[in-house]
């Protein structure tokens, strides 16, 4: 009778071990597969994508910041603009193009980098937003001194000077990290009694405690205005007043003056002259898109990721 009482008890706690073993297994399983992100192959694509444009555009503008501070060309007002903005360009390679990259080849959970600290979220969102409205801005001085140049004599003289050019850029560049300055104090926050699991993070970042809607879509809106808004029209006004002087003048000297040494200024100067209004019209047909789907198409690409990327 003792034997059979020990041979159940022994099944009994065999069978439970069993069913206890099934259980964790099946539990495993069943979190392995919840766990389990789907990765959209054009996904893939846009990651390396960005990576390409952070090695290419890092080898591009510095190389182009070496070219432009050549004692010849530095002492041109122009040149400097352009090399402040292939400096803003060089920290904009490495915000969201980078964390691109992160999210969708490295990271199992397509977390971004925002989300692994508080400190991160804010330097990284900072960077983003004043590096992009800087280098617009930048460009936008290109357009606009070029604009003064033809218009006023005393630009040239006075204010259009290389020396004065520098206190332009700092004054500009001052401006806008004061207008993002918020971003490195108040954006995100870190959600209490919360442990990190899976895809799951506790930094909240574009975002505040008590505004969710703080960066996406609120402050997101002031930068689409200092950042497409007002150099695109700055921009166009520009380009159309320096593609109209620059025919007239261009006619009268040709037609008044046979000189070589005229002849090969003229050239020089369409030359100078084409190439500004080409970087230009590129900056606004490549952020036109992003614009447009910021401000109208947002909420309908949501959830259509790969789409949503390539917009933007």
């Amino acid at each position: 009778m003792h034997s059979n009482e020990t041979l159940l008890m022994s099944y009994d706690f065999f069978n439970d071990s069993v069913i206890n073993n099934w259980s964790t297994l099946v539990f495993n399983i069943t979190s392995s597969y919840e766990n389990t992100i789907f990765r959209h192959p054009i996904l893939y694509v846009i990651a390396i994508y960005a990576a390409s444009l952070v090695v290419i555009g890092t080898i591009g503008n510095l190389l182009t910041i070496f070219v432009l501070i050549r004692p010849k060309l530095r002492c041109q007002t122009t040149m400097r603009y352009l090399t402040a903005a292939a400096v803003a360009d060089l920290c904009t390679l490495y915000s969201w193009n980078l964390n691109l990259f992160y999210k969708h080849m490295i990271n199992s959970y397509q977390n971004d980098i925002e989300d692994l600290s508080l400190s991160k979220c804010r330097l990284i969102s900072f960077l983003a937003f004043t590096s992009l409205q800087l280098s617009s801005w930048y460009l936008m001085l290109v357009s606009f001194d070029r604009a003064m140049n033809i218009c006023f004599l005393f630009w040239k003289k006075d204010l259009g000077k290389p020396h004065n050019s520098m206190y332009i850029i700092l004054i500009i560049t001052i401006g806008i990290i004061l207008l993002n300055s918020h971003l490195l104090f108040i954006n995100g926050f870190a959600e209490r009694n919360c442990s990190p699991y899976g895809k799951q993070t506790c930094i909240k970042c574009y975002k505040r405690l008590t505004d969710y809607r703080y960066v996406f879509p609120k402050w997101e809106k002031v930068h689409l205005i200092v950042y497409n808004l007002i150099p695109f029209t700055v921009m166009s006004i520009c380009n159309i007043f320096i593609i109209y002087q620059t025919l007239i003048v261009t006619k009268r000297q040709t037609t008044s003056s046979r000189n070589r040494s005229t002849k090969h200024r003229i050239r020089k100067q369409r030359q100078l002259t084409t190439t500004l209004i080409l970087i230009t019209f590129l900056f606004i047909i490549l952020t036109i898109p992003a614009m447009i789907y910021h401000v109208f198409l947002r909420h309908l690409f949501e959830k259509k990721k790969p789409l949503k990327y390539i917009l933007q």
